[in-house]
């Protein structure tokens, strides 16, 4: 397998290296390595209480030069090569600090070389640093797979779904009853008695359904519902990577026995130091051997072969160094140093293994993702979106279209029911029973109010109350999503504008520009105050027209303007 080495140095270059979620990962290992490691070396260095203290004291001084770096910009610091000279003489200084404090305790004891330390420390610090930072990364990244992969699952799914609406036909019911009360009042309404307060009395039966019923409902319904993927832990995606992970053997097994060759020679002398190396790297290798032939014998052993593998590692190597090492050769390595040996196999080839490999690893690991998605969440998930949505949709109606006629018709009844002119009282009484008496379902459902016929229908619900002026470009502009949503937000506009502004004077106005039309409401009502709190139109449009809209104060009173897209609503 070639070694790309424009992925690895990038690999360990990623600018999450620098970041403090791989600082906490790395203080508590570096520091145990210098207390477990450095004192198998130097037999006469300070006891491993002072190793303890000189540790810490090196892995602040690293941290703090990472922290540092904070202050460069980042498109200087996020480069790979330059995380990778931060690494590097963050480490140096490291090894420095080790060095320095170890030799000014013990300067009889202490026999390791200055330069060998520090370059030690600097190429440690850089590989482990770097090794976490991109498996930080990876993690991030399969996380990020996997929510792309469960989201276009759902996506499927959707067409799929069916959704009960139990709940959402009972609100409609007990709106369409509120709406049946105050007609059945109109209705039992006698002209030979006191007919300006049954009027009165009808009137606040509207703005009683209105306050108590409506428009609770539709904030409830409205309210966000966000609908999450089930979480993937680390410890599943790290279980995926080397259940998939198919390390290069010969790279392997070179550089662990590079690695173990190197600390045991300082520890034991050469000639020891190789034997003890080779031991260790043959055991790996047997391990790693058995592990791809039982999974070309068996393909669907391999998610559990893998992490056996590597469980399976420290336990070859501590079995290996002790047969064959103690009792056969003779070899009797420091115990210490057996267990610093035995845990660093399966880490550094593990390590080894993300470092090295290619795209082939990543797209198996997708595939074990893949495999993580279950169908009955996905089920699920695409349920409770739909119904979410359909929530939302009802009580986007029920706000900006139900509450606002009835807030027109209520405002009717109260200014008819002050006039001595019973003809006129009648007739509004009469539109008010049309109006009421259509079925509240139907209009739901029905697309025949949508767009531009709705928008005309504003100007007469608000008859007698305000004077509503509406311009509508000619020509055939606009998606029925368009002026559906335009609709929507006009009625919820002119209703603010004259329940909220005490305006009289409104107008409503399409205009077209490019592939979207503008709305523009303005009123003399008594303009925006700069302490008033948006309510659920302003969260609607936040939602469906984020930067797209503004409401502010003008010299005649308040002006609303919309940009209405072909996704809005």
């Amino acid at each position: 397998m070639p070694v790309n080495s424009a992925i690895w140095w990038r690999r360990l270059g990623t600018p999450t290296a620098l970041s403090t979620r791989a600082l906490l990962w790395y203080i508590p290992g570096g520091v145990l390595g210098v207390v477990f490691t450095v004192p198998v070396f130097e037999r006469g260095a300070p006891d491993r209480i002072t190793w303890l203290a000189i540790a810490v004291l090196a892995q602040g001084a690293f941290s703090g030069l990472v922290l540092l770096t904070r202050l460069i910009p980042p498109r200087i610091c996020h480069q790979p090569g330059t995380v990778l000279v931060i690494l590097v003489v963050s480490g140096a200084v490291r090894g420095l600090v080790i060095n320095g404090l170890a030799s000014g305790l013990n300067p009889a004891g202490f026999g390791m070389h200055p330069v060998y330390q520090i370059l030690t420390s600097a190429l440690m610090s850089t590989v482990w640093m770097g090794s976490i930072g991109y498996l930080i990364q990876a993690n991030k990244d399969y996380r990020a797979t996997f929510e792309t992969l469960f989201w276009q699952a759902v996506a499927v799914q959707r067409a799929l779904v069916t959704v009960p609406d139990v709940r959402r036909s009972d609100i409609v019911d007990e709106v369409a009853n509120a709406r049946t009360a105050v007609l059945q009042e109109l209705d039992s309404i006698d002209v030979s008695r006191d007919l300006g307060r049954q009027l009165h009395e009808a009137a606040e039966m509207l703005h009683d359904a209105v306050d108590q019923q409506i428009r609770p409902l539709s904030h409830e319904l409205f309210a966000e519902k966000k609908v999450e993927p089930p979480p993937t832990r680390f410890g599943g995606l790290l279980f995926d990577a080397i259940s998939n992970w198919d390390p290069p053997l010969r790279i392997t097994v070179v550089l662990l026995a590079a690695l173990i060759g190197i600390g045991s020679t300082r520890s034991a002398g050469l000639v020891i130091g190789v034997e003890v190396a080779a031991i260790s790297a043959l055991s790996a290798l047997v391990v790693l051997l058995i592990r791809v032939r039982l999974i070309r014998s068996y393909p669907s052993w391999r998610p559990w072969v893998s992490p056996l593998a590597v469980i399976a590692l420290p336990i070859a190597a501590g079995l290996s160094l002790e047969l064959i090492g103690n009792q056969i050769l003779g070899i009797r390595p420091d115990p210490n140093g057996a267990m610093v040996v035995a845990i660093a196999i399966p880490i550094s080839v593990v390590f080894i293994t993300a470092l090295f490999g290619v795209q082939a690893e990543r797209n198996l690991i997708i595939a074990s993702l893949q495999l993580r998605i279950d169908i009955g969440q996905v089920y699920a998930v695409a349920a409770m979106q739909v119904n979410a949505e359909l929530d939302a949709q009802l009580g986007t109606y029920l706000h900006h279209r139900v509450q606002s006629e009835l807030t027109a018709i209520a405002l009717q009844l109260e200014q008819a029911s002050l006039q001595f002119d019973d003809a006129s009282a009648l007739q509004v009484i009469n539109s008010a029973r049309d109006r009421l008496s259509r079925t509240l379902r139907d209009d739901v459902n029905s697309e025949v109010s949508e767009g531009r016929a709705r928008l005309a229908q504003i100007v007469e619900d608000w008859a007698g109350i305000a004077a509503i002026e509406l311009f509508l470009p000619s020509g055939d502009f606009g998606t029925a999503t368009q002026w559906k949503s335009t609709a929507l937000i006009a009625d919820e506009a002119v209703g603010n504008s004259v329940r909220s502004g005490g305006a009289h004077e409104i107008s409503v106005q399409v205009a077209v520009e490019e592939s979207s039309l503008v709305l523009i409401v303005t009123d003399n009502g008594i303009g925006v105050s700069p302490s008033a709190k948006g309510g659920l139109g302003s969260a609607w449009l936040d939602i469906n027209a984020p930067g797209r809209w503004s409401r502010e104060s003008t010299s005649a009173g308040t002006k609303l303007t919309v940009e209405i897209i072909d996704q809005l609503g």
